[in-house]
């Protein structure tokens, strides 16, 4: 289940997850100027939860309006949030040798758990001030690919220059598809 938050990833998320091989439903992929991010999307997944738990869906995808935000729900409707997400790739790039410098960037609101997470896999975590361009600079400074914040920004700088929720969603899901594990397993 995929939720557009009604703004810029309406018209190109369904082609890109159809033709990886997705059983997709879209929500809120119908922009008309007004309703973008409201009660929906990234910034607003209570609905989401809810058509998951009723479609008994295995997973959700929601963004933001601008598509730079990604947050996920669980077959179980539970959120996984943006620290989350980013812990779960780095977690599996730090297994597979692709976490350059061994290192993350998050920022002062940076979930202690996630911290002592990474700390416990052998991750070095930067803090950096809130907003995704501070992240950025402190990426760009420790040579990091991987950085992000609990609000759904997530950067992987080995595949874009700025945050994308669509490149976001598919790193998940690669880790999702190589670990043949559920986003609740994951996430726990």
């Amino acid at each position: 289940m995929i939720d557009c938050a009604n703004g810029a990833t309406y018209h190109i998320a369904e082609n890109v997850f159809s033709e990886l091989g997705a059983n997709i439903t879209m929500i809120n992929n119908s922009p008309n100027g007004v309703n973008i991010n409201k009660n929906c999307g990234a910034t607003d997944t209570k609905h989401l939860q809810q058509v998951m738990l009723d479609a008994k869906a295995d997973l959700g995808i929601a963004f933001d309006g601008d598509g730079d935000r990604l947050m996920m729900v669980d077959h179980k409707g539970e959120l996984v949030d943006g620290d989350e997400l980013v812990f779960i790739v780095a977690k599996a790039w730090q297994q597979q040798g692709r976490l350059t410098n061994h290192t993350v960037v998050g920022t002062k609101m940076t979930n202690l758990g996630m911290r002592h997470a990474l700390r416990d896999i052998n991750v070095k975590f930067i803090e950096a001030d809130v907003g995704d361009r501070y992240v950025m600079e402190e990426m760009k400074k420790h040579g990091a690919i991987l950085g992000g914040e609990g609000s759904g920004h997530m950067i992987c700088l080995d595949k874009t220059t700025s945050g994308d929720g669509i490149i976001a969603a598919l790193q998940v899901l690669e880790v999702l598809v190589k670990s043949q594990s559920s986003l609740a397993q994951l996430k726990h």
